[in-house]
């Protein structure tokens, strides 16, 4: 029987991880360019393009023909338009966007890894993000950005396990919550899921702005963890345990003229809970810290 030869062994994969770097670098300076949100108006021709975002003629040419290369642009009679995929996905104004993830992995994430060879060498990170002073920053501008990697999985959970078909209440318990997205998708399924979100004091602000953004504010009781060795369960405790009376202060201005334009943008899209005869709806957001000090609440009008 005869041997058939070997395969050939050549470069091609390693050339290709040697320019690997390239794509999300031009994805990068595309978003910053304001490339995609130009574009998803409708066609442009390079000189339209030039005049609207204010870039160079030739830097324009260089990134959106490399943007057709990868299959992200489309080029036709001169002139440039999105793709299904860019048009979903790198659009800043979309629900699913991943545009503000491209210029934070330039600015951010790749100046640490081109630290790699002395992390290799010592074993100490560039960065501390497991902590809260230092990581609190990093995770506010990451768990927005990365939305869209786990929305889906969290829809796909809630299906699974049959939230929209609950007949009792749907207790969620969600640690390092971060954006809230996963119980943001199990919220959005049923009336009777009420989330528990947990995070950073630093992170809450992140958590609070988004679940408003997504209409899910009312599901949410949202914790600030100050340090490990506080302990959740000591927050859960001494919240619960406290009377009414010890866990509530005065609204300060700020946080009055927030709650007060919560309600007017509610209104004004129709989500408001009115008092059906007698019954008022209860309060559906509470914010604690640990220690179980009442933080302030958003409360149905």
């Amino acid at each position: 029987m005869k041997k058939e030869p070997n395969p050939e062994v050549t470069p091609e994969r390693l050339m290709q991880f040697g320019f690997s770097y390239a794509p999300p670098l031009i994805i990068g300076a595309a978003v910053s360019n304001k490339v995609f949100d130009t574009l998803a108006s409708g066609p442009k021709s390079l000189e339209e393009m030039s005049r609207e975002t204010g870039a160079s003629t030739r830097g324009l040419r260089a990134i959106m023909n490399a943007l057709v290369g990868l299959e992200l642009l489309a080029k036709d009679n001169g002139k440039y338009t999105l793709t299904p995929e860019s048009e979903n996905f790198l659009v800043s104004n979309k629900p699913g966007t991943l545009a503000g993830f491209f210029s934070m992995n330039r600015l951010r994430l790749m100046q640490l890894w081109m630290k790699l060879d002395e992390i290799v060498r010592t074993g100490q990170p560039a960065e501390a993000r497991n902590l809260e002073g230092p990581g609190t920053e990093f995770f506010s501008e990451l768990v927005e950005n990365i939305i869209p990697m786990s929305y889906g999985s969290a829809r796909t959970l809630a299906d699974h396990l049959k939230v929209a078909d609950a007949k009792n209440t749907v207790r969620v318990l969600d640690l390092a919550a971060g954006s809230g997205i996963w119980g943001i998708a199990l919220a959005q399924k049923s009336p009777r899921v009420e989330v528990t979100a947990v995070d950073w004091a630093g992170m809450i602000p992140t958590t609070r702005r988004i679940t408003k953004k997504f209409w899910a504010q009312r599901s949410f009781q949202i914790y600030r963890r100050r340090s490990a060795r506080s302990g959740f369960r000591q927050g859960l405790r001494h919240r619960h345990s406290r009377p009414h009376s010890a866990q509530r202060r005065r609204r300060t201005k700020p946080e009055a003229a927030e709650e007060d334009s919560s309600r007017a943008e509610e209104r004004r899209h129709g989500r408001d809970r009115r008092v059906v005869g007698k019954r008022r709806s209860n309060w559906a957001i509470k914010w604690f810290d640990v220690r179980g000090e009442y933080v302030g609440q958003h409360r149905a009008r």
